[in-house]
């Protein structure tokens, strides 16, 4: 019998999509031909095409190479740009992206930094100075926070990479980064704990605040500042309900035991977050937006349920909402002059726009590059402002309804929980606990995937090798850490970790982040840096409010802060020993690493002067710059550039090639059919054998 004869089987090639070649440009097999476009028509039609493009991806640094940044091509004028892959930009879903990056940005406004913790800071700062706080608030809001907000997420556009590895542009501050990264991991180490008690005390609403009532057999005093230097209380105070239903129901202090059930809803909380990460930057920034919406809804039902409220038709009652608001009139005009007001405002703005954390640059390093970020960092910044006020009215308005203000608080870090506890009946008062649940959920999100992007673009080999395993073993993590935050003395415990570990972190880390930006790698630089990237130019005005009003502002409130605020507690209460001891040595601990990298860096320059490898680490590195090869080029050129107009800027990164593009003719029984696009985009092609050479002007070299 004869033996069939197999025959080898046709390799398939997918189709390719070509929508815009450069005019005069086309291909044939695997060389170039000639079109009868004439060779200067060419030449301008591919210096346009080039200037104009969109970026290659919007993934992150460490999609773009497997090996890390250092696998970066450094481009000259005499470079091939040949290696490029195949890529299409559309301009819709360019927008699209924009839109979803904004969207993201604006649900932080409404995370446990303005729901939870911005009215208790105006509240116990209140009863001395009245409203104060809350002004000087919104004063560093506009002097500081605004410059910050919007450096913070330029920086994170133009570098394309997470916080620690920004610092290629001076590696002597790669501490500094990882130092940042921490305070995040410092806050990732309670904010789970708020959404756990507000979980909990959800449900304990939804089922009719039973076991709630006060007991009158018991003895409600309690001592609210304890001397830890001796067995004598310095104040005492006497429990409220709602603080009573929060240590019975949520701690279980009166058992003296930790609240287990509160274990699972943990877990829970942290599986939703890892789940709304493992998917990608996209789906999480979909999930956090919609959690934005749902959490805008609640919040204005629990406004509406307070100026509503049948308290505020009677006249011959003294609780009701308009009391509660007029406690932020300020009245003290002393008050201003008090350290502790400017220190936790400082630190407060910090939180409520979540800078110095590392989270910003991480979520806008996958961004689309030519967004005008300075535009959108405004009205991001704006909206921020705006829920941080509505939340505060909202807050205080039912402290005005409820008569909190007039009662004893022993667990600070609870108040906000027993303001919610006041909202009419245990249906709303659920869904106002649901709203507290939803703000941990958009502080954890941007925090978590801050911390796991910043983990794998540091060891790459641990997302392509053990991407599961690093998942589990970081959320487990944070797991064990928030465990602590549910035994009786939970109170305490997230005192250490937002007073001491994350607030102290990161004002101090901030501080020299700037110096090392503004006053090392050079304003100038950084000036240039984001004109190349918007196209336009900075005013002079963003350029003092960073180099010299944010940190002269930041110092001020640091060293009065020290001054003003004892080292082991508040003006009117002092801190077990326990505490000031740990939340003392996590502040150290992130100090001390961030100056071990540093010495670090300084020991692996190739110098042999002391001074010289100093000077060597504060030099940007070779592969400094945006991460993606051709905007790396642009920018190389533009900074290579003589003074004045640069001929490859950015300017005309939006605008798509206009003329008609001349289709080769193909025929049918070609494998790789191009079919005819129905929306016009910008496509890079690769071109083997052909060497591309540019002149100065940007012009090919034949």
């Amino acid at each position: 019998m004869g033996q069939k004869k197999i025959q080898p089987r046709k390799r398939e090639v997918e189709p390719l999509e070509l929508t815009s070649i450069p005019l005069g440009l086309m291909e044939d097999d695997d060389s170039l031909v000639r079109s009868i476009a004439s060779v200067r028509q060419r030449n301008e039609t591919e210096r346009i095409f080039l200037s104009s493009h969109r970026p290659l991806t919007n993934s992150r640094a460490s999609n773009i190479s497997a090996n890390g940044l250092s696998d970066i091509p450094e481009f000259s004028s005499t470079n091939d740009l040949t290696p490029l892959s195949i890529s299409t930009f559309k301009d819709e879903k360019s927008q699209r992206i924009i839109w979803l990056d904004n969207a993201s940005l604006m649900a932080m406004s409404l995370a446990l930094s303005n729901i939870w913790r911005l009215p208790t800071f105006v509240y116990f700062n209140y009863s001395v100075i009245a409203g104060e706080a809350f002004i000087a608030y919104i004063i560093l809001m506009v002097l500081v926070g605004l410059p910050l907000f919007v450096l913070e997420l330029s920086l994170g556009q133009f570098g394309q990479t997470g916080v620690i590895q920004l610092w290629r542009a001076a590696p002597f501050f790669k501490g500094i980064g990882i130092a940042q990264m921490m305070a995040g991991i410092y806050q990732a180490g309670y904010f789970p704990t708020l959404a756990t008690w507000a979980f909990q005390f959800s449900i304990v609403g939804f089922s009719g605040w039973s076991g709630c009532e006060l007991p009158s057999s018991q003895n409600l005093t309690t001592c609210l500042c304890q001397d830890p230097r001796s067995s004598n209380c310095t104040s005492y105070g006497v429990i409220s309900e709602e603080e009573f239903c929060f240590e019975n129901r949520v701690l279980y202090k009166y058992e003296e035991q930790m609240n287990f059930k509160m274990l699972p809803m943990l877990a829970a909380v942290l599986i939703i977050v890892a789940l709304s990460i493992c998917f990608g930057d996209k789906v999480m920034k979909i999930i956090l937006s919609v959690s934005g919406i749902v959490s805008a809804i609640l919040l204005g039902v629990v406004m509406a349920l307070a100026l509503s409220h049948p308290n505020n038709s009677l006249s011959n009652v003294n609780n009701t909402a308009q009391r509660g608001i007029n406690l932020l009139v300020p009245h003290e005009p002393w008050g201003f002059g008090r350290g502790e007001v400017w220190y936790g405002a400082m630190v407060q703005v910090l939180f409520s726009l979540a800078i110095g954390l590392g989270t910003l640059p991480t979520l806008t390093s996958s961004s689309y590059f030519s967004r005008n970020i300075v535009r959108d960092g405004i009205l991001i910044w704006l909206i921020n402002l705006f829920f941080a006020i509505i939340s505060v009215i909202t807050a205080f308005a039912w402290i005005g309804i409820s008569g909190l203000d007039k009662k004893d608080v022993v667990q600070p870090n609870a108040f906000i929980y027993s303001v919610y506890y006041n909202v009419s009946d245990s249906l709303w008062a659920g869904l106002a606990f649901g709203l507290l649940l939803l703000a941990g959920i958009n502080s954890m999100l941007p925090l978590s995937y801050a911390i796991f992007q910043n983990v794998y673009e540091n060891f790459p080999q641990l997302k392509e090798r053990h991407r599961k395993l690093t998942y589990c073993l970081l959320f487990l993590a944070i797991w064990l850490i928030n465990v602590p935050g549910l035994i009786p003395a939970g109170n305490e415990i997230l005192t250490m970790w937002d007073h001491y570990a994350a607030g102290g972190t990161a004002l101090t880390c901030l501080i020299v982040h700037l110096i090392g930006w503004l006053w090392v790698y050079g304003r100038k630089n950084v000036k240039k840096n984001l004109e190349f990237m918007l196209s336009q130019p900075i005013s002079f005005v963003w350029n003092v409010s960073w180099s010299y009003v944010t940190i002269v502002l930041l110092l001020v409130a640091e060293l009065w802060g020290f001054l003003g605020v004892p080292l082991d507690g508040t003006v009117d209460c002092q801190y077990p020993i326990w505490l000031i001891a740990t939340g003392w040595s996590l502040y150290f601990l992130a100090l001390v690493v961030a100056i071990i990298f540093m010495i670090r860096v300084v020991v692996h320059e190739t110098e042999y002067e002391l001074i010289k490898k100093l000077a060597n680490s504060m030099k940007p590195k070779r592969n400094w710059g945006p991460v993606d090869p051709l905007l790396h080029f642009h920018w190389k050129r533009s900074i290579e550039q003589e003074p004045g107009p640069v001929p490859y800027s950015l300017n005309t990164i939006s605008r798509r090639v206009k003329d008609e593009v001349l289709t080769p003719d193909i025929s049918n029984s070609d494998q790789n059919v191009i079919p005819k696009s129905r929306r016009p985009s910008i496509t890079m092609v690769r071109m083997p054998n052909y060497a591309r050479h540019y002149d100065e002007l940007g012009v090919t070299i034949e």
